[in-house]
Formats: C-alpha cells, structure tokens, sequence
C-alpha cells in the first residue's frame, strides 16, 4: 500500500503504512490510498471514523450504490477505464469519501500514471491563486479527469480512423480485421460506460449542500464539455459500425469472386466430363464408333463444351 499525503501548500508526501501518518492532519487537505487491502480500509475506518462500505457496491447498477451522501462526510465512486500497452482499455473503480476538511480517495492502481503531465501542470495552475481546501482538491481532480476522457476519446477516434485509411489500401480481409474492430467497439464501450456513471455523480455533486458555489459552477461548465464528449463517444460507435459494414462487405464479395470462380471451373469441367461419361459407356450400337471422323467430333465436342460456359459467363460478366 502506498499513502500520498497534500497538504494546504500542495506539497507530496508519500507513506507506507497507517502507522507512518502524523497525528496533526491539520494542515492536510488529502490522503490518497493505493492498492489497499481490506485491513487498510478497517484501521483507516477506525483512525478517521469515516464509512468506506462505498467501497464494495463499485459493481452496483444503482446510482445509491456510487453516491451515498450524509450528515458528516460525503463518498462517491465511479469506474475509472485506462489504456494498457496491449491497447486494450480496462477500468478500475477510484472511490472519494470526503470528510471533514480531508478527502480521502481510494483506488487499486495509482491512476495518475495514465494521466499526462501537462494535463496535472495546467489543472494546478488553474487554481494556484486559490486556497487549498477540499473544495480546491474537488477542482483539480474534475479537471483532470475531464480532460482525460477527452484525450481517451480522442486516442480511440485516432484508432478508428488509422485503421480506415489501413483498410483501404488493402485487397484481402479476414477475421483479424473484424476481430480488431470489435475490440475497439468493446473499449468506446467501457468509455462510454464510465463517462455517463462519472456524469451522473456530477449531477449529484450539483446539488450537495456541502459544495460551494464555486465548485459547483466549475462542475455545471465541465458536464456541459462531458456532453460534448459523449457525443464524440457515440459517433466513435458509428464509425465502428461503418467500418464492421464496411469489411464485412468485402469479405462477402471477396467469398461471393471466390465463389464465381469455382462456379466457372465447375460448369466448364462437368459438361466435357459428362460428353466423356457417354462415350465411355460399352453400348454396341454407338454410330459414332464407325464414323471415319468420329474421334476428331468428340474433340471438338469436348473444347466446345468447354468454350461455350467460358463465353457465356462472359457476357454475364462473371469474367
């Protein structure tokens, strides 16, 4: 476990266990705990007297089960989804509980790894002139996760459309396409899914008596941005959809040329073997045995079988 304590002068400190933190947290605006076990979360419960029973129902459907607010502390939590190098996009779920003058959040991975330094640069600027409260604490992190949904976004709309300009250039598909496709379609979902559970908490957070109005204007202007990326979320699954068409069109008229083909082949290859069938049967009377031309006919019988689906498929324009 990993304990970063801020404090009101934005200064770091990083711990290892509950028994490294100072019993004067007067000055500290908030405890961020990473990759906790369930005693970590029972010794925390007891030293701060907060209820982190939020912290089991992230799988929850309902929106009670993310946002529990009361009369001494406020907790809410909603999946956070990440990249990984195998460009597969998993999620965890990252937990707030604010009580107090502290916030505490809760998460398994350390999710600022995944968020770009200018993006944490320009959110602290943004509230340099201002005191360090949980109010402020509140307006760095909605900034910063705003803007990272955006950038994720945008990191899959890359994707879609690097791999349209890839499609095009190509002549054979296959599965490993639509496989490629699908796995994208499967992470806008996650996205998708996080981005409206962190807007509904938004919403909740809009109408907390325990938030100034300050933040509270700050959240109205970043839903407003979240709208906005939402759509770009949803057009990403129409230009997935365009582009599943899209290869699945071309494999069925890929498997549709493969099929002319071996219609071609067939019908030119059955009728000189059906002549040949005939005139291998052992009947006595077969005029053609004691014709002097006969052989010459049956070659000529043959290649004309041959030729004549050849042309034929032609003005079909199967060839």
């Amino acid at each position: 476990m990993t304990i970063e304590l801020l404090d009101t002068n934005k200064n770091i400190v990083q711990i290892k266990t509950i028994n490294e933190l100072p019993k004067d947290l007067t000055d500290i605006c908030s405890l961020q705990i990473i990759g906790y076990t369930n005693k970590d979360i029972t010794d925390l419960e007891k030293r701060f007297n907060i209820d982190a029973s939020i912290l089991n129902n992230g799988e929850d459907i309902e929106i009670s089960s993310h946002y529990l607010e009361e009369e001494d502390q406020l907790a809410f939590n909603f999946s956070f989804p990440y990249l990984t190098p195998q460009n597969r996009i998993e999620e965890i779920i990252v937990c707030f509980i604010l009580k107090e003058k502290i916030t505490f959040s809760f998460m398994a991975i350390n999710i600022e790894q995944f968020i770009p330094e200018n993006q944490k640069q320009k959110q602290f600027d943004s509230i340099k002139a201002l005191p360090f409260t949980i109010d402020t604490f509140l307006l760095l992190m909605v900034g910063i996760i705003s803007d990272y949904f955006a950038d994720l976004t945008e990191v899959i709309a890359k994707h879609i459309k690097t791999i349209y300009s890839n499609l095009q250039k190509q002549k054979d598909f296959s599965e490993p396409e639509l496989n490629e496709i699908t796995k994208l379609k499967f992470n806008n979902l996650i996205v998708k899914e996080s981005l409206n559970e962190y807007r509904r908490i938004l919403h909740l957070l809009r109408k907390s008596k325990k938030l100034g109005p300050e933040i509270k204007e700050t959240i109205f202007l970043e839903l407003n941005d979240l709208t906005v990326i939402n759509e770009y979320v949803q057009n990403n699954f129409e230009r997935l959809d365009d582009l599943k068409e899209y290869v699945s069109s071309k494999i069925d008229l890929d498997q549709n040329r493969i099929f002319k083909t071996l219609t071609i082949i067939t019908t030119c290859l059955s009728l000189p073997m059906l002549v040949a069938g005939i005139y291998g049967m052992n009947f006595k009377n077969m005029p053609e045995l004691e014709w002097a031309y006969g052989y010459t006919y049956v070659k000529i019988l043959l290649l004309l079988c041959f030729i004549a689906p050849l042309i034929w498929f032609k003005r079909k324009k199967w060839l």
